[in-house]
């Protein structure tokens, strides 16, 4: 096979090398430089692939995926979908996964849409402008996204409800501006030297309080609007069942 000088001079396209002259870093390397994101980053992208309604990952103590668990559409083959997430993460972090550790479960799309399904974190993103914070929250139910966003003060409190809000009102654009619930509380605990955070929300039509909890490694951010869907999932399926 012959490849032209242009495309293999390193100068021309500006790569610098990663460790020992080498230009592609090793997957070690990858996980212990924080490059190949964390298990809700892995989520998040797995989710978005297509007849993907949701994924769960699984990191050892050394940061090595261990389980990934996929549940998928049954219109498409279970190795089709496997291959789409090998590569997807390969493309994006680097990494290549062991197809023994990703499980898949295929159901009916009617299924999953008569039952409510329930909303998925999807992302976050923040804008910090003087000492407020602009939080935007991406939730996902089968191939629609919904955003909300909230705006609050830069400290570390005020920036988790501001998270927590954001979250509730991705739920409300999914709802077509129904408002079932409201933030009572969110805040970050202690439980056998573990960081959990804890959202509590009034049901609104009920006069009910719920409450959800995630732990917060290794994302926090993440953990609390996880923690408001937590809270509220099972009570979404009700509503928009009934709608």
């Amino acid at each position: 096979m012959h490849i032209t000088a242009d495309i293999m001079n390193a100068d021309s396209i500006n790569l610098q090398p990663f460790k020992n002259g080498r230009i592609k870093p090793t997957e070690q390397e990858y996980r212990m430089d924080g490059l190949h994101g964390t298990a809700n980053d892995w989520q998040s992208l797995i989710s978005k692939l297509n007849g993907v309604y949701a994924s769960h990952v699984v990191f050892s103590e050394t940061q090595e995926p261990i389980e990934i668990h996929v549940l998928a559409s049954n219109r498409r083959n279970v190795k089709s979908i496997v291959r789409d997430v090998q590569s997807a993460v390969s493309a994006r972090y680097g990494i290549d996964v062991d197809y023994h550790i990703i499980s898949v479960a295929q159901v009916s799309s009617n299924i999953i849409s008569g039952m409510g399904f329930r909303l998925i974190y999807s992302g976050i993103s923040m804008r910090s402008s003087g000492k407020e914070v602009e939080v935007s929250v991406v939730l996902a139910r089968e191939e629609e996204r919904f955003t909300g966003t909230a705006i609050g003060s830069a400290i570390p409190f005020s920036r988790m409800r501001c998270i927590a809000q954001a979250t509730l009102d991705a739920v409300k654009a999914c709802t077509g501006g129904a408002a079932f619930f409201e933030l009572a509380s969110v805040e970050a605990i202690q439980s056998n030297a573990r960081s959990i955070v804890v959202s509590q929300v009034y049901c609104l039509p009920e006069n009910t309080p719920l409450i959800g909890c995630v732990y917060s490694e290794p994302d926090q951010d993440a953990a609390v609007a996880q923690s408001v869907l937590d809270a509220i999932n099972r009570k979404l399926e009700i509503y928009t069942q009934e709608a």
